[in-house]
C-alpha cells in the first residue's frame, strides 16, 4: 500500500515537473549549503547516518529527507514510511545528474541559463535577508523597543485609570424545577443545611455535582437579568430568602465574594512590540521603494475577474 501511495503521489506530476522546473529534481546541496541538521529526537535515527554509498560518495539520511522537500505533503509527512522509495528516487536523481554531466550537459546553454537563473534567485534571497537584517539591526534597537514598550504601557495604564469601577461578585446557586422545591431548600438552609452539599445533591445544573453550585466571579451583564438583579442585591455571605425565577428554573443564590473588578493590565511583551516595529519598518521600506520605482500595474487580479 505504501509503495502504491508513493507512486501515485510521485508520478502524478513527476515528469511534467522534471521537464518544466529544474529545481524539482535537484538535490538541495547543489546550489547552496544546507542548514545544519538538528539533533535527532529520542528514538529517531541520526540525520548523519550514512544510508548508502554512490560511486564512493556517502548519502546520509538527511540528504534523502532534504531531497523530499518539494514533494507532496503526504510523502513528506510520512518520510520514514516512504524512506526506501525516497532513497531510490535520490539515487536516481544523482545518477541522472552524473550521466548528464559526463555527457557534457553542464556546458549546454540551456543548463547554464537555468543555473544562472537559480543562482540569481538564491542571490536575491540572500540579498533580501541581509538587507533586512542590517536594516532591523540599525532601526529596531533594544532602546527603541524599550521606548515604544514604555510609551504603550504608559498610555494603556492612563486609559485604564479612567475606566469606571465595576463591582464583581462570586456566587453559588442551587437550581431546581419548581418554586416549592426552592422554598423547601431555603427552609433547610435556614436550619443550618450545607449549601454546597445540597447543591451537589439537589441542583439540576449539570456542573453542580462537581463544583457545588459555584459560578465563579462575574460582573453585571454576565448572567440573565432576574438572576443578576437578585445576586447583586445581596452582600457577601448572604443567601437569597426567596426563590429567584429565571428561564432555567428557580434559583437559591448565595454570594461568596464581593470586590471591585481589577483594572486590566498591559499584556503585550517586548518581543511583540519588537515584531510590531519590524512590521512598521517593512511597510515603510516597501512604500518608499514602491514610490521611487517606475511601476505600472496592468492587472492586479492576474486575469481573475470578480464574479458577476
Amino acid at each position: 500500500m505504501a509503495k502504491q501511495i508513493f507512486r501515485q503521489a510521485l508520478t502524478a506530476g513527476f515528469l511534467l515537473a522534471l521537464a518544466a522546473h529544474p529545481g524539482f529534481a535537484q538535490d538541495n546541496s547543489s546550489t547552496t549549503e544546507p542548514p545544519a541538521a538538528a539533533p535527532a529526537p529520542a528514538g529517531q535515527p541520526d540525520p548523519k547516518l550514512v544510508v548508502a554509498k554512490l560511486n564512493g560518495t556517502d548519502i546520509t539520511r538527511q540528504d534523502v529527507l532534504d531531497s523530499a522537500a518539494g514533494l507532496d505533503p503526504q510523502i513528506r509527512n510520512n518520510a520514514d514510511q516512504f524512506f526506501p522509495q525516497l532513497l531510490d528516487r535520490y539515487i536516481f536523481l544523482k545518477l541522472v545528474a552524473e550521466k548528464g554531466r559526463a555527457d557534457g550537459l553542464d556546458k549546454d546553454p540551456e543548463v547554464t541559463s537555468l543555473v544562472q537563473e537559480s543562482v540569481r534567485q538564491i542571490e536575491d534571497n540572500a540579498i533580501r535577508q541581509i538587507f533586512f537584517k542590517k536594516l532591523i539591526d540599525e532601526k529596531v534597537t533594544d532602546a527603541q523597543v524599550d521606548a515604544r514598550y514604555d510609551e504603550l504601557k504608559g498610555k494603556f495604564d492612563e486609559d485604564a485609570k479612567k475606566l469606571p469601577i465595576e463591582r464583581e461578585i462570586a456566587a453559588s446557586h442551587i437550581l431546581v424545577k419548581t418554586e416549592d422545591e426552592a422554598k423547601a431548600l431555603i427552609a433547610e438552609l435556614d436550619k443550618g443545611g450545607d449549601f454546597e452539599k445540597l447543591a451537589k445533591e439537589k441542583s439540576i445544573d449539570p456542573s453542580a455535582a462537581k463544583n457545588g453550585g459555584a459560578l465563579g466571579w462575574f460582573t453585571k451583564g454576565a448572567m440573565v437579568k432576574e438572576f443578576e438583579d437578585a445576586a447583586f442585591a445581596l452582600k457577601e455571605g448572604e443567601t437569597s430568602t426567596a426563590p429567584v425565577k429565571s428561564q432555567f428554573g428557580y434559583h437559591i443564590i448565595r454570594v461568596t465574594g464581593d470586590r471591585n473588578k481589577a483594572l486590566p493590565t498591559f499584556d503585550k511583551t517586548k518581543e511583540e512590540v519588537r515584531l510590531d516595529l519590524v512590521e512598521e519598518l517593512r511597510q515603510q521600506i516597501f512604500k518608499d521603494l514602491k514610490d521611487a520605482a517606475k511601476l505600472d500595474i496592468v492587472d492586479p487580479t492576474g486575469g481573475m475577474k470578480p464574479a458577476q
